[in-house]
């Protein structure tokens, strides 16, 4: 009886997995259900493939080999964010200069700000996204020493989960780039470090889960700035984007030739940095750092901050100078 009962719940779970297919490629981007299973397709692919063992040990073949397959499936799309682009200086060439950019999710402004500076400081941060950013929050970080690390802000702080803001430790000029409206206002910005200008844009569409206008999430992300021309500055999307690569919305966004994840470019596309406040390694990398344009990852980190859900992600870029001159000390 029990073996039985083994078998049959094996069964249903090689049945799932089998579905899991074809749903992540045809998944509503709308459903709120959808967009939570969806986070969860790294660990769906491993319980594929473990399904097949069990199933294996107990001679249930045809169960071990719809799991089998589907965890394949699964894990052919997942694991190439593991991989890497290969070797991150050859790709960026000669002339070179870095660029460190950082994104911290804030959660309703209660992150420690002496750990977001602290952050800022060790890493030598030129570039900051925050999101969840109120009020109260960039106050505490001023006076825990942001401005005299990063003096430069366009900012947008407000109560609630809706504030965002670019800092940075060189100036900031416009960008020119078109904003579309959002439930959480993006911000945006001209850096002018001295390997010549990055255009930023500081996003964090608000996850279908929480909001009454479930189908505008995936509109957010779809309506961020195009990929940077190829004679524009390197144009970089920084923040929650409340989205894996698990999902449409982003995937439609990385296409060949368009923006390209830092994680996936590293090998750490599967690093998850939310949740970050439990005794678990966070699961869903939903935090990032998108870059087109003469702008190469060559170095990513996460660190979890006391007080927020979200670990911070930091990213080492190594730019050239867009305008096709000499960057200085290069």
């Amino acid at each position: 009886m029990r073996r039985r009962a083994a078998g049959a719940l094996l069964g249903l779970g090689a049945l799932v997995a089998a579905l899991w297919v074809p749903f992540w490629w045809w998944a509503p981007p709308w459903s709120p259900a959808a967009f939570a299973l969806l986070a969860l397709t790294p660990l769906a692919a491993g319980a594929a493939l473990l399904l097949a063992v069990l199933a294996a040990v107990l001679r249930r073949w045809a169960t071990a080999a719809v799991a089998l397959v589907a965890g394949l499936v699964l894990a052919g799309l997942v694991l190439p964010r593991a991989v890497g682009d290969g070797d991150p200086a050859v790709a960026a060439g000669a002339g070179s200069a870095p660029v460190v950019v950082a994104t911290v999710n804030l959660q309703f402004g209660r992150g420690d700000p002496a750990a977001v500076v602290a952050l800022a400081r060790e890493r030598r941060v030129d570039v900051l996204g925050l999101q969840e950013l109120t009020p109260d929050a960039e106050q505490r970080l001023v006076a825990a020493g942001l401005r005299a690390e990063l003096p430069f802000t366009v900012s947008r702080a407000r109560d609630g989960a809706g504030g965002t803001a670019l800092v940075s430790r060189h100036p900031l000029a416009p960008s020119g780039l078109v904003l579309r409206p959002a439930e959480l206002p993006p911000v945006t910005g001209r850096v002018l470090a001295p390997s010549g200008p990055v255009d930023v844009v500081v996003a964090h569409p608000s996850a279908p889960v929480f909001r009454d206008d479930s189908a505008g999430w995936a509109q957010e992300i779809a309506d961020l700035p195009g990929p940077a021309a190829a004679t524009d500055p390197p144009r970089l999307v920084i923040g929650d984007l409340n989205a894996t690569l698990d999902h449409r919305p982003l995937r439609s966004l990385l296409a060949p030739g368009a923006w390209r994840d830092a994680g996936a470019a590293l090998g750490d596309g599967l690093r998850g940095t939310w949740p970050a406040d439990t005794v678990l390694p966070p699961f869903a990398a939903i935090d990032h750092v998108l870059v087109s344009g003469p702008a190469t990852p060559v170095e990513l980190a996460t660190r979890r901050l006391p007080a927020t859900d979200h670990a911070g992600l930091v990213v080492t870029l190594l730019v050239r100078d867009g305008r096709g001159g000499v960057i200085p000390g290069a």
